[in-house]
């Protein structure tokens, strides 16, 4: 394995780049036979190319994915997808084991062709939209997560991948509120910790955010049994509503 702290990957807008739903359900620490999901609706936001709300759908689960890169051609997507692949090459020479992100890629690329086959059989499931304001009542949904989007595209001087343009703690903190404010009971985030070096840190964002909750909801940092190629304190946030 290469230095733990060699600089990784450095962005200047956020990527399409899904997971497979298997991936989702292990990022946000989620049950395989969903049954924790039944009679739930969902949110993924942003959702990007990933299977995961065409797999809840096909299990009866009411699920929505929210990405303002919904708004792209299928043409469109599939160039976004395939550059952010691209982008991400660097990380493979520093990996262990050495083949993790090509046979990641190869998941991810089954994962964009199913959600672009649900995405087009069922385009109301998909909506083009962005945090940091969304379109639903309060309260609307059980269970909100949002994967690989907050502190990770936090400026790079703040332990993100952004060179321009970072996603600051002001537009964290609005995003957060937004998650909690649609949820009903519950909000999962992943990561919660730095991207700057292959050796993670929880983000000093994320401990700001967990002080700083809105009024009735609580906080706690979570470890996901997921790899993603990092080590160290590989986190993730989970928020619910009142004492459960």
């Amino acid at each position: 394995m290469g230095s733990p702290w060699v600089e990784l990957v450095r962005l200047n807008e956020v990527l399409f780049y899904g997971r497979p739903a298997e991936d989702v359900l292990s990022m946000f620490g989620l049950s395989d036979d969903l049954q924790g999901l039944q009679g739930c609706k969902v949110l993924d936001c942003p959702g990007g190319p990933s299977s995961f709300t065409a797999m809840l759908a096909a299990a009866g689960i009411d699920a929505v994915a929210c990405d303002p890169l919904y708004a792209l051609s299928d043409a469109q997507l599939r160039l976004k997808h395939a550059a952010a692949q691209v982008l991400l090459r660097p990380i493979a020479k520093n990996s262990d084991p050495a083949d993790w992100l090509d046979q990641k890629h190869a998941h991810q690329r089954s994962a964009f062709e199913i959600f672009l086959a649900d995405r087009g059989a069922c385009p109301q499931r998909y909506l083009a939209e962005a945090l940091p304001c969304l379109p639903f009542p309060s309260s609307h949904f059980d269970l909100v997560l949002s994967g690989h989007l907050m502190f990770s595209y936090a400026p790079v001087e703040e332990g993100g991948l952004m060179v321009s343009d970072g996603l600051d703690l002001d537009w964290h903190h609005a995003a957060l509120i937004e998650l909690c404010r649609v949820s009903r009971f519950e909000v999962r985030i992943y990561p919660a910790h730095t991207s700057y070096a292959l050796i993670a840190e929880r983000h000093h964002y994320a401990k700001w955010l967990l002080n700083h909750l809105p009024l009735g909801w609580n906080g706690e940092f979570t470890t996901p049994h997921y790899f993603q190629g990092m080590i160290g304190c590989t986190d993730g946030l989970r928020l619910w509503r009142g004492g459960g």
